[in-house]
C-alpha cells in the first residue's frame, strides 16, 4: 500500500478489499470530485471513521484504489534479454489495463485535471512513472551495451511502446492477443544497432 497506515485496529484484508473496490466503483462512475467517503463507507459496509483509520485523505484512498485496480504489486523481474523483457513488461501493462476500471479512471483523471489535479498526479506518481522508468532503463542499458543505435531517442521509444495500447483502445480497435510481441518487434526493428 502506498498510503501511510495510521494507528488503529489491525488491518482486515476483506474489509480493505471492499473499501478499495467501493472507491474504484465510485471513481469510475462519478469521477474523483464526486467520490464521497461516506458513500464508499456505505458500499463497503463500514464507517467513514474506519476509512480514516486507514487513509489520511481521499487522495490517499484513491492512490491505493488505483494500485489495487491495476494489480501493481511490482513490475515483473528482468531476464537480461531486451526483447523478452520488453514483451514481459508490455504483457504486464496490458493485464493491468484490461481491468474493469482502468480506462474509466484514466478518462476521469484527464477530464478532471483542472478541478482535481491530485488525481492525475496520483496516477502519474504511482502507476505511469514506474512503468515508463522501467522501459526507459531497459532501453538505456541496451544502448550502453551497443544493442541500440546511439542516436535512438529513448523517451520517444517508450512513448511508442506504451502509447500503442492507448491509441488502439481509444479508437475502439481490437488489441491483438500477440500485441506485445508484434509491437516490440516493430519498435526494435527501427532501434537495433546493425
Amino acid at each position: 500500500m502506498c498510503s501511510k497506515q495510521l494507528r488503529g485496529r489491525p488491518r482486515q484484508t476483506e474489509l480493505d478489499r471492499r473499501i478499495l473496490e467501493a472507491a474504484l466503483h465510485q471513481l469510475s462512475e462519478g469521477g474523483y470530485a464526486r467520490l464521497s467517503l461516506e458513500n464508499v463507507a456505505t458500499a463497503a459496509h463500514t464507517t467513514r471513521a474506519t476509512i480514516y483509520l486507514r487513509y489520511a485523505s481521499k487522495a490517499a484512498l484513491v492512490a491505493d484504489a488505483i494500485i489495487h485496480a491495476r494489480g501493481v504489486g511490482g513490475l515483473p523481474k528482468l531476464s537480461g534479454n531486451l526483447r523478452q523483457d520488453l514483451v514481459t513488461q508490455l504483457e504486464h501493462f496490458r493485464a493491468s489495463m484490461d481491468t474493469p476500471y482502468s480506462m474509466a479512471i484514466i478518462g476521469s483523471a484527464l477530464a478532471e485535471e483542472r478541478a482535481t489535479p491530485e488525481l492525475l498526479a496520483t496516477l502519474r506518481e504511482h502507476i505511469i512513472r514506474s512503468r515508463r522508468d522501467m522501459l526507459h532503463a531497459l532501453l538505456h542499458e541496451a544502448q550502453i551495451r551497443n544493442e541500440l543505435a546511439p542516436q535512438v531517442h529513448i523517451d520517444l521509444a517508450v512513448s511508442q511502446l506504451v502509447g500503442s495500447y492507448y491509441a488502439l483502445a481509444i479508437a475502439g480497435d481490437p488489441i491483438p492477443p500477440d500485441w506485445p510481441e508484434l509491437l516490440v518487434d516493430q519498435v526494435l526493428s527501427g532501434l537495433l544497432s546493425n
